[in-house]
């Protein structure tokens, strides 16, 4: 197994929902399963914050005409639904449902392109990054996949690429996907 870790930075004002996460410090999103196909994406994420943050953060995630994955300036031409699994006043549990990530400048999209089945995504957006971490079953170069991800981001947006190397122990990493 090999396991990557890599930011993405966003300069204020290049993406509404990345705003949201600047505008509000303490606001955080966590990624509780992802799940990638050919031309298909479903997720379950977490996200807790301040009661003012959460109001916002409904106005612009579950917004469906804008692509809260999309790197590239273009918004993708797939369509997203989001269902919201639970509702606090300070956290929401969102599925969302995309098609047609064959045209989308997404990182699931673009890591599963490169990769194939079988790879795990964990990630986490604070402030104005959005961390991945993967863990992928194909020992292979990801200099093709690094370019292509560095390419697609639009103005604002930098790529970090952290850590790349064997995996390690997960389990001492996780958390769970949805607090009591």
């Amino acid at each position: 197994m090999k396991e990557f870790e890599f930011t993405i930075r966003f300069t204020a004002g290049t993406d509404p929902v990345m705003d949201l996460f600047q505008e509000y410090p303490t606001l955080r999103l966590r990624n509780a399963t992802c799940t990638v196909t050919g031309d298909a994406m479903w997720r379950i994420d977490h996200v807790d914050g301040p009661a003012d943050a959460i109001s916002a953060f409904d106005d612009v995630f579950l917004d469906d005409s804008h692509c809260n994955e999309c790197l590239d300036e273009h918004c993708c031409s797939g369509t997203r639904e989001y269902q919201i699994l639970d509702r606090r006043p300070t956290a929401r549990t969102v599925y969302t449902y995309h098609t047609k990530t064959d045209r989308c400048c997404a990182v699931p999209a673009i890591v599963t392109d490169h990769i194939g089945d079988g790879v795990v995504y964990e990630s986490n957006r604070t402030g104005g990054e959005y961390r991945w971490r993967v863990l992928s079953p194909v020992d292979t170069s990801l200099d093709a996949l690094f370019d292509q991800l560095d390419s697609s981001l639009r103005d604002g947006l930098t790529l970090n690429i952290d850590r790349m190397g064997n995996a390690e122990l997960w389990r001492d990493k996780t958390q769970p996907a949805f607090p009591h």
